[in-house]
């Protein structure tokens, strides 16, 4: 696969993809920073050093019925200009969140014909994610 089906079905770029699991009747997609792509978050500076990374996993628009994630390192940094220690910008979710933008667009074009409730129930999640 390449990363089409990331930037036009999900609004991910800047990602390459690694690979996929299919698992338990769900589709994660695993994918990692564009090399060279690492910013600082506080001032925007390209002089960094990497600090570890923490893997997370964010939820996104189904494929037919089959829930679909996205799992990737999110990198730690240490600014050099401004002494800032960060992870870096995630550009296709908003903090603290565990879905995507896409995720979230969907779920709200569904609730414009659906009860909440019934939303919920379709995308498998908790009615209060809605």
């Amino acid at each position: 696969m390449s990363t089409s089906l990331l930037y036009h079905g999900f609004g991910i770029q800047g990602y390459q993809y690694v690979r996929t699991i299919y698992r338990a009747g769900k589709i994660i997609f695993f994918i990692k920073p564009a090399p060279f792509s690492l910013r600082c978050p506080v001032c925007d500076s390209k002089r960094i050093k990497r600090r570890g990374t923490k893997i997370r996993m964010f939820r996104t628009v189904p494929i037919g019925s089959k829930p679909v994630f996205i799992q990737l390192p999110i990198q730690r940094v240490q600014c050099l200009c401004c002494n800032a220690i960060r992870q870096v910008k995630i550009h296709f979710a908003k903090w603290r969140r565990t879905y995507t933008h896409a995720f979230e667009r969907y779920a709200l074009s569904l609730s414009k014909h659906m009860t909440i409730l019934d939303v919920a129930n379709h995308l498998g999640v908790s009615w209060d994610l809605i």
